[in-house]
């Protein structure tokens, strides 16, 4: 029995006895006429569809929260503006399913989830419900059973390839620094104490249940997502551009000389989109992370370079003065500092010095080799690109030497 608020992850993971595979073979070969994509009005979603308008002929059909298509694809069209993504098809390309992954079915009608079914050749499992302070009841829904709702799609009428995003967070609360590797079995003792990460695991559980069936699925494991690299957009909400921006303001950053993942949000698209469509990656597993780690100690230091003054300190004196002296209602930092509090929350940032290096890549490495596709390195050119884009969004003052060197 599970304590109240720590639920038995393993239990949790239950897939309806009716999602079954059916009796015919896929064929990943074959270019597919329609794919089906979830969390497209997100942040890693919209790469993904943009990728794919861009390296498919693909109809897509996107779950969107929304009345009708028409609203829908109002949303889809915003979000894709927002990160600058131009696709100049997406009337064409771009098909809106006014749905929720937390119902059943989606909320469709039966008829309606049928001709779905039918039409669909792919499914892209990108959305889910992120908070890293929200208890794993109040996520379950959405992450948990919308998977399952995906997988019942994949299994309706034909069979579907179906692409899952997991989360290297769920490896992260390690009582033991081993394993981690893309195949590993997976370990409910190393999933945080975080709802969002409780109910990735347990989604994640569902889906290699699928697998063991015969199910064709592909498992794509991301980790601490950033911007754009070549031009600096990011999520409004987004984790590390929070710190960056907080530390800034606030003129201290946390001294952190351990590896940590900082991977940016367009390589983990390219690379989705292309393992998608191997025939080898069907049922594997690929942990899609920086394989050039940066710290939060250099991440500092480029900032000073650029001319902000920040002061290092050590992470729980940082926390601390960030509670102390940092303003409530204009940094924003203030939002995360409960999280901060969380053990897990020192892994993610790198202090513990062994939890990057405990996430394997070999498979993955090898998988996108000779892609063209490369992940890049989190340099003084990145989050340069990353604070320029700052400043030009009005969320960020320009470093001092960037405004006496304007004309």
């Amino acid at each position: 029995m599970s304590v109240i608020g720590l639920p038995d992850l393993d239990h949790e993971a239950t897939l309806d006895p009716q999602i079954q595979p059916l009796p015919e073979g896929v064929d990943v070969t074959k270019p597919p006429r329609s794919i089906f994509l979830t969390g497209a009005t997100g942040f890693v979603a919209a790469y993904v569809l943009a990728d794919l308008i861009d390296r498919t002929q693909a109809t897509i059909y996107a779950l969107v929260r929304a009345s009708n298509e028409a609203a829908g694809m109002e949303r889809i069209r915003k979000n894709l503006e927002h990160y600058r993504l131009r696709c100049p098809e997406m009337a064409t390309r771009i098909k809106p399913v006014a749905g929720d992954l937390k119902q059943p079915l989606f909320g469709l009608p039966q008829a309606e989830f049928n001709h779905l079914a039918e039409e669909i050749d792919v499914i892209f499992h990108v959305g889910s419900k992120l908070s890293y302070i929200a208890p794993y009841h109040f996520l379950k829904d959405a992450n948990v059973g919308g998977t399952q709702e995906t997988l019942r799609l994949a299994t309706t009428c034909r069979p579907k390839p179906y692409h899952f995003v997991s989360s290297l967070g769920i490896l992260l609360n390690y009582k033991k620094l081993e394993g981690g590797h893309e195949e590993d079995e997976l370990d409910a003792e190393k999933c945080p104490e975080v709802g969002y990460f409780q109910t990735k695991y347990v989604a994640e559980r569902v889906v290699r249940i699928a697998r063991a069936r015969g199910i064709p699925v592909t498992i794509h494991r991301i980790g601490l997502i950033v911007g754009d690299s070549e031009r600096g957009y990011s999520n409004t909400d987004d984790f590390v551009a929070r710190i960056l921006i907080g530390c800034i303001q606030a003129g201290y950053g946390p001294d952190i000389r351990n590896a940590m993942d900082m991977t940016p949000v367009d390589f983990i698209a390219r690379a989705i989109v292309y393992l998608a469509f191997q025939p080898a990656s069907l049922g594997h597993v690929f942990h899609l992370l920086n394989p050039a780690p940066i710290t939060w100690g250099g991440i500092i230091d480029i900032v000073n370079e650029a001319g902000y003054r920040v002061e290092k300190l050590p992470f729980h004196h940082w926390i601390q003065t960030i509670e102390e002296h940092a303003d409530p209602d204009e940094n924003p930092l203030h939002p995360l500092l409960p999280f901060f509090h969380i053990s897990f929350a020192g892994r993610m940032l790198g202090i513990n010095e062994n939890a990057y290096h405990a996430l394997g890549t070999a498979d993955t490495q090898a998988a996108l080799a000779g892609s063209g596709i490369h992940c890049p390195p989190v340099d003084e050119a990145l989050i340069n690109t990353f604070l320029m884009r700052f400043v030009d969004a009005g969320r960020l003052h320009p470093a001092p030497q960037w405004a006496t060197s304007a004309p």
